[in-house]
């Protein structure tokens, strides 16, 4: 699995950067096929004005996994608690899509 991030007026330390990635590699625990080398996270961080100060920070994530397409989007006031929430609505789709590959092999 590869990770991929990318920034739009945001800038990330190396310390940073690496802390952002262990959060997502966490994502291959829910299911076996994430981890495949077919499967990709893309990650797009970016930072935009606003009226609202608790909607400035956009964490993007595309989970491009064995036949399908995974996304969900978050924003927040800080470039952090936008990463959690966007990992936790991610897990409903993986939930979903796992459940969908499961009963596939079962027909097989």
């Amino acid at each position: 699995m590869e990770i991929k991030i990318h920034t739009r007026n945001v800038h990330l330390g190396e310390e940073r950067e690496a802390l952002i990635r262990q959060k997502f590699e966490k994502l291959t625990n829910f299911a076996h096929r994430i981890s495949d080398e077919s499967s990709e996270i893309r990650v797009d961080l970016a930072h935009e004005e606003s009226r609202k100060n608790e909607d400035a920070y956009v964490c993007t994530l595309t989970l491009f996994v064995p036949q399908d397409t995974l996304r969900a989007e978050s924003r927040s006031g800080s470039l952090e608690t936008a990463v959690d929430e966007v990992i936790e609505k991610i897990k409903g789709p993986i939930e979903h899509y796992k459940d969908k590959t499961h009963h596939i092999s079962e027909r097989k």
